[in-house]
């Protein structure tokens, strides 16, 4: 499931736009401030241009320049070509000009998406591969099956490979309020019975990473 960060400090339209993301098949996270809101575990930014304290502009400048590779779309009611160049030069990828259609923003989201992640089979060694899209694993061409959690979990850790992982971001990602220590042990256990012990690695008092 695709996860998508939407930081906007619009109640009304905040809700909307999360409402209907959410009724696509989107996984949804809502800020209205970027105080707590943190770059790792997203597919892609929806991200207000006006906001309180730091502007949407300046929030994408700092996601970038940890997560490059992260899809971003800007929402604003700004439309002048020096307004879209200043966010360009950011590495903003899209825009979407208030007021607008629920329709466009699902195109435009589609768009970008499809750019970024046009090929979503992931190789691991030569005996591994991974399809984010179709949720699949195929070891020396024969299909693994990873239970939903379990895919949860690796297709984070090869989101933000080679990064380690800490724990307790995992725990919360996948399993919120439910999760534990021993419960991502397990799971990780699990996976590396599944697709061999090489492929995912402890870091020792941080958490896990994808070697590649």
């Amino acid at each position: 499931m695709i996860k998508i960060l939407l930081l906007e400090d619009d109640i009304i339209l905040g809700k909307a736009v999360y409402d209907f993301l959410r009724s696509k098949g989107f996984d949804v996270e809502w800020f209205k401030d970027t105080e707590s809101v943190v770059f790792l575990g997203y597919d892609l930014f929806l991200v207000d241009w006006v906001l309180k304290g730091k502007s949407g502009i300046d929030f994408i400048k700092s996601l970038k320049k940890q997560k490059p590779d992260i899809p971003t779309i800007i929402m604003t009611v700004k439309s002048s070509l020096d307004d879209k160049l200043s966010g360009f030069d950011v590495g903003v990828d899209d825009y979407i000009t208030k007021p607008f259609e629920p329709k466009e923003l699902l195109a435009r989201i589609k768009a970008v998406l499809k750019r970024y992640y046009k090929d979503s089979a992931i190789n691991i060694g030569e005996e591994i591969v991974i399809d984010i899209e179709n949720k699949t694993v195929l070891k020396n061409s024969k299909e693994v099956g990873l239970t939903k959690k379990e895919f949860a979990l690796l297709e984070v850790l090869l989101k933000n490979r080679p990064k380690p992982m800490n724990y307790d971001f995992l725990i919360d990602y996948v399993w919120g309020s439910e999760g534990s220590y021993e419960t991502l042990k397990t799971h990780i256990y699990s996976i590396r019975k599944k697709i061999g012990k090489g492929i995912i690695a402890s870091v020792k008092g941080v958490g896990y990473k994808i070697n590649d």
